[in-house]
């Protein structure tokens, strides 16, 4: 009996497994999704396509109105460096946070990416931003 109860919770388990294992991968193509829609200018797809904690912290008009700022105020993403990473997971739940030392047209920014894997998919639930230019301009 102790047996089967020892194998029902390891397979349970092995799905939050592979989402840690995999986590920074899952997170880098909801990135590259995010900054395929900022190029395109898609900005209420983003924030549609965002998890539900993104959405109850920031109103739609707010977030659609954030990601405009970005490629107003900065222009096109040049290049994008990610330069740290982290992974965990937590009651069953994985999240990655990934860092981009980012090069824009007009100024550079470190970006901030907090993406909650589920099943080997990403949804966006934290972005951050830190750039003069999108203070001052």
């Amino acid at each position: 009996m102790k047996r089967w109860i020892a194998l029902a919770a390891a397979a349970c388990f092995v799905p939050a497994c592979g989402d840690t294992v995999k986590g920074v991968e899952y997170a880098e193509a909801t990135v590259a999704q995010f900054r395929e829609q900022m190029r395109d200018g898609q900005f209420e797809r983003i924030y549609d396509a965002a998890g539900e904690d993104f959405k109850a912290a920031t109103a739609r008009e707010s977030g659609v109105a954030l990601f405009a700022a970005v490629d107003r105020k900065l222009g096109k993403l040049q290049k994008a460096e990610k330069i740290n990473w982290a992974v965990n997971t937590h009651n069953m739940v994985t999240t990655a946070v990934l860092v981009y030392d980012s090069q824009y047209a007009e100024d550079r920014a470190t970006e901030t990416f907090t993406v909650r894997i589920d099943d080997g998919r990403g949804e966006l639930v934290g972005y951050n931003i830190q750039s003069l230019q999108m203070l001052i301009k």
